[in-house]
């Protein structure tokens, strides 16, 4: 009886906790969230800060949008350290280069885990080499 007890109080404190953790940030607050984790995180790179905006993309369902921004450069040199920058801001990696192997491109992708803001991180190899970074918010109800 007594382990029955312990039991539910540790299932309602987890449910608590899981519900308050799972409270997302407005779509606002996430797309203000990205570009600052974004202009922090090329800060030292030498890219340039591109404005975020709203897209619909496949990745939602119909009716939600997304925050998104994508830099580009043709500077390999750029990527230097920024891997380690998001891992210093609280991201963590989901996604890295052994699991999408491929003979071009070395890729990473990052996810905060309290404002599920991502980022992937791709180095181009070969004839035309560069750097792309894309940042995404979760999906949002479009007009929230």
């Amino acid at each position: 009886m007594r382990i029955r007890r312990y039991a539910a109080s540790a299932m309602l404190a987890c449910l608590a906790a899981c519900a308050a953790a799972s409270e997302l940030p407005t779509l606002d607050a996430a797309t203000s969230r990205l570009t600052t984790d974004a202009d922090l995180l090329i800060g030292a790179s030498g890219l340039r800060m591109p404005a975020t905006e709203r897209v619909k993309d496949d990745s939602c369902v119909p009716g939600e949008v997304r925050g998104f921004l994508r830099i580009e450069s043709e500077l390999v040199d750029a990527s230097v350290g920024l891997l380690e920058k998001l891992q210093a801001m609280g991201y963590d990696k989901v996604v890295d280069d052994l699991d999408l192997r491929d003979d071009t491109q070395d890729v990473a992708v990052l996810r905060h885990p309290e404002t599920r803001l991502t980022f992937e991180l791709t180095v181009v190899h070969g004839e035309k080499p560069g750097v792309r970074i894309v940042g995404k918010t979760t999906c949002y109800a479009d007009g929230e």
